[in-house]
C-alpha cells in the first residue's frame, strides 16, 4: 500500500497576519487553521502534531487566543475519525514542536510513542521567558500538556532519521530551537510535513518584487536557521510547494489526502 497524508482540519483562528509574516501586514486581521496529519499506508500508523487542547484550557491560559468554536470534526479524535482512524491505533506521534497548539491532545493516543527534537525537549522545560506562554511553561505554573505523556517521549538528535520506511523527520529550526518536519515518499515523490516551519504556502512564494524567494514567520528563536529551514524545505520538493503541508494553511485542506 502506498503511503499517503490526510490533513487534520482542526479549526479556525484569527490573528494578526504579522505573526506569521516578518514585517508585514501589521495589524491586519486574518484567519487561519491548525492543521495536524495523518499518515497512512506506512508499516505504522503515524500521527504528526496533536493539535490545539480543548476550547476551557485554550482561553484559560491563551486570552489573547481568538478561535471560533470548533465542529466536533474538527476536535482531533473527530478529525481523526472522518480520517477512518481510532485513536488507540495510532503508534507513533511526531511533534514537530511543542507549542501549546501543537501538544494539546497528546493524552488522546494511549498507545502511542512521542517523537520530539531533544533540543527542543531540554528548551521547552526552561525556555525563554518571552516563551514560556508559547511552551505552557511549568515556570506560570502550568503542567505542559506533553509531560503527561512524558513516560512515553522518545527524543532524538537534531538530524535526518528514519522512522519507519519511507517516513523520516528532518531538523527544521528557526521558528523554535528544536523544530522538526516529516518527509514521507509517496508515489509523486516526496511530501514534507513542516509543522510552523512554515505556516502557510505564501511564506514559500516569497515576496519576488522585492527579491525576496521566501517570507520568513514573524514567530522565530533564530532568524538564520529559519531561513536555511526553508531551503531544506525547498530543496526536498524541488520548488514545488504544493508538496508541503504547512502548519496554518487553510488551502491544505481542500484536499483530503496527499498524492
Amino acid at each position: 500500500m502506498s503511503r499517503f497524508i490526510v490533513p487534520l482540519d482542526l479549526g479556525d483562528s484569527s490573528y494578526d497576519k504579522s505573526l506569521f509574516f516578518l514585517r508585514k501586514y501589521l495589524g491586519q486581521p486574518a484567519v487561519g487553521k491548525t492543521v495536524a496529519a495523518y499518515i497512512g499506508g506506512a508499516k505504522k500508523k503515524i500521527l504528526v502534531d496533536a493539535g490545539l487542547p480543548d476550547m476551557e484550557r485554550s482561553l484559560k491560559y491563551h486570552p489573547y487566543f481568538k478561535a471560533a468554536q470548533r465542529a466536533p470534526e474538527q476536535e482531533m479524535l473527530g478529525a481523526l475519525a472522518k480520517a477512518g482512524v481510532k485513536p488507540e491505533e495510532i503508534d507513533i506521534v511526531i511533534l514537530t514542536h511543542l507549542h501549546w497548539d501543537h501538544v494539546g491532545t497528546v493524552d488522546k493516543f494511549p498507545n502511542a510513542q512521542f517523537i520530539v527534537s531533544d533540543k527542543e525537549f531540554r528548551f521547552a522545560l526552561n525556555p525563554t521567558p518571552c516563551l514560556y506562554a508559547s511552551y505552557e511553561a511549568l515556570q506560570l505554573g502550568i503542567q505542559p500538556m506533553f509531560l503527561k505523556v512524558i513516560d512515553r517521549i522518545k527524543t532524538v538528535d537534531m538530524a535526518e532519521k528514519e522512522i519507519v520506511e519511507g517516513v523520516k523527520i528532518i531538523p527544521l529550526p528557526g521558528h523554535s530551537p528544536g523544530g522538526i518536519g516529516v518527509v514521507v515518499e509517496t508515489d509523486d515523490g516526496p511530501y514534507v510535513l513542516a509543522g510552523d516551519a512554515v505556516p502557510t504556502y505564501d511564506n514559500l512564494k516569497g515576496d519576488p518584487a522585492n527579491n525576496q524567494p521566501y517570507i520568513m514567520s514573524g514567530v522565530y528563536t533564530d532568524m538564520q536557521e529559519m531561513w536555511k529551514s526553508f531551503e531544506l524545505i525547498d530543496e526536498i520538493v524541488e520548488g514545488d510547494i504544493q508538496k508541503v503541508i504547512p502548519g496554518h494553511e487553510p488551502l491544505v485542506l481542500k484536499k483530503e489526502r496527499y498524492p
